[in-house]
């Protein structure tokens, strides 16, 4: 156990915020010498316990003298031995607390001496940070919060004036017509590499990035859960172009050389029901290494750039992951949890059946006010007779079925901007496929089933089946 002086946390307790009093509680400890003090400290924010939190306890009835502390273990429990009856204050210390400019809330305990204490602490909840960071008019149920440190990855040293940057489609109803917009926040790191963005939307999703001088990280793309809070570190590393030097060319979907570096990854893939083992998951880093998962769904991706990046996860008959990682020192296994394509494919036909007329519908007046899509009936889907349904696409002017870096067949368009081709996003009865290739398409809709499929760029699909990555829309309608 570490001593030094309790000033930190008398000066808490003057503060003067909500002191509560736990009764001891457990069984009867017979040692003369007193009794445990113990408990976990939770971070409230991301439902975990919190790690090297340092714990102190306070004589409230003898302020002066030595005030015990301990650290949390990786389960963010903390134990204090042989204290004596007494009543005493409770509080911990965290970097994350002085990041964020929160106090902690201390709490009271009285210690009789017969029976153990156990005592939980936390960080401040949702609501409350966003108060304090935000302000007042920030505490509404559809704003949310994106924080988390900016860090190099070689010594996770903290990166202070980077500028991360959030963005975000906003839907506006004006008039009976609906547009769409995006919207942006930017920051700038604090000395500590600390970052927090507010005003964001909950329950949708977001583009992430952070840029330093010539460095910057690659862009991602989370949801918000409907609490309003995401912790998201970003971490800024190195990387090569793979093969010789920074010409080699771009590949056909514009995603950039393939680039290499000196990280290293590893985890497993398991099926998200049942727990099985997904032997032969490819698995890579966008635009990077790639590797297959063996007979336990063990991986290991070597050679990898470092810092914040984009794992990609396929396996036969399961729907594509994409998730952010970091490619750091020491960094966790990674465990990926895949649900199957027909899981998802049933979520499909339930709406199809329970809203297949109305859609019909709303495809049949799209196409009679002739927008700025094009539009393929269920006549025009007979007449071509396709065997697969993306066998349909390579005929329509502006999209195309292409072979991608990784073996994979995907629809592409043309992006906006310097993007010469893109990965169109691809929408089935009103659902987001996010990263399917073309066979997951053949898998999810057969073309006798098909009842219209509209073709959008870029900047012109209907805001709803919009998504931000500047690249056009694919919608297809089935019964």
């Amino acid at each position: 156990m570490n001593h030094f002086h309790h000033g930190a946390l008398l000066a808490l307790v003057a503060f003067g915020v909500g002191v509560g009093t736990l009764r001891a509680q457990g069984v009867v400890v017979s040692r003369p010498a007193g009794v445990s003090v113990s408990g976990i400290v939770m971070d409230s924010l991301a439902s975990a316990p919190l790690r090297s939190a340092t714990v102190q306890l306070v004589n409230a009835d003898s302020l002066s003298g030595i005030a015990p502390t301990v650290d949390t273990d990786s389960l963010g429990h903390f134990f204090f031995a042989d204290v004596r009856p007494g009543r005493y204050i409770v509080g911990f210390l965290h970097p994350i607390l002085d990041s964020l400019g929160i106090e902690p809330t201390p709490r009271e305990v009285i210690v009789d001496g017969r029976s153990a204490v156990w005592i939980d602490l936390a960080l401040p909840s949702t609501m409350t940070l966003r108060r304090t960071l935000c302000g007042a008019e920030a505490v509404a149920d559809s704003d949310a919060v994106i924080m988390g440190f900016a860090r190099n990855a070689d010594d996770r040293t903290a990166v202070d004036s980077a500028v991360v940057s959030v963005q975000w489609v906003e839907i506006l109803l004006e008039r009976g017509s609906m547009n769409r917009s995006i919207a942006r926040r930017a920051v700038a790191t604090q000395q500590t590499g600390w970052y927090a963005v507010c005003g964001a939307p909950s329950g949708g999703s977001i583009l992430l990035s952070a840029a330093h001088g010539t460095d910057s990280t690659e862009t991602l793309e989370l949801d918000v859960p409907t609490n309003g809070y995401i912790r998201r570190d970003l971490y800024f590393g190195t990387s090569r172009v793979a093969g010789a030097d920074s010409s080699a060319p771009v590949d056909s979907l514009g995603e950039g050389p393939a680039r290499s570096g000196d990280g290293r990854l590893s985890g497993t893939v398991i099926a998200a029901k049942g727990g099985r083992a997904l032997a032969g998951a490819r698995v890579g880093i966008l635009n990077g290494p790639q590797t297959r998962a063996d007979e336990r769904g063990a991986w290991t991706l070597t050679g990898l750039p470092t810092g914040t990046r984009t794992l990609q996860v396929r396996a036969v008959a399961h729907y594509p992951v994409s998730m952010p990682v970091d490619v750091v020192d020491g960094a966790a296994p990674v465990r990926v949890s895949m649900v199957t394509l027909e899981s998802v494919l049933d979520t499909v036909r339930v709406t199809a059946r329970r809203n297949g007329s109305s859609r019909a519908l709303d495809f049949m007046d799209r196409k009679r006010r002739a927008g700025t899509g094009r539009f393929i009936t269920s006549d025009d889907v007979a007449a071509r007779n396709p065997v697969y349904t993306t066998d349909l696409f390579r005929s329509i002017l502006g999209v195309s079925v292409v072979r991608t870096s990784n073996g994979d067949e995907a629809l592409v368009m043309r992006g906006n901007g310097l993007r010469a081709q893109c990965r169109a996003s691809v929408f089935l009865n009103g659902m987001s496929l996010n990263d399917v290739s073309a066979s997951d398409i053949n898998g999810f809709v057969r073309p006798n089933d098909i009842i219209g499929i509209e073709v959008y760029s870029a900047t012109g699909a209907p805001p709803q089946y919009s998504r931000q990555n500047g690249c056009g829309s694919v919608l297809i309608w089935s019964r």
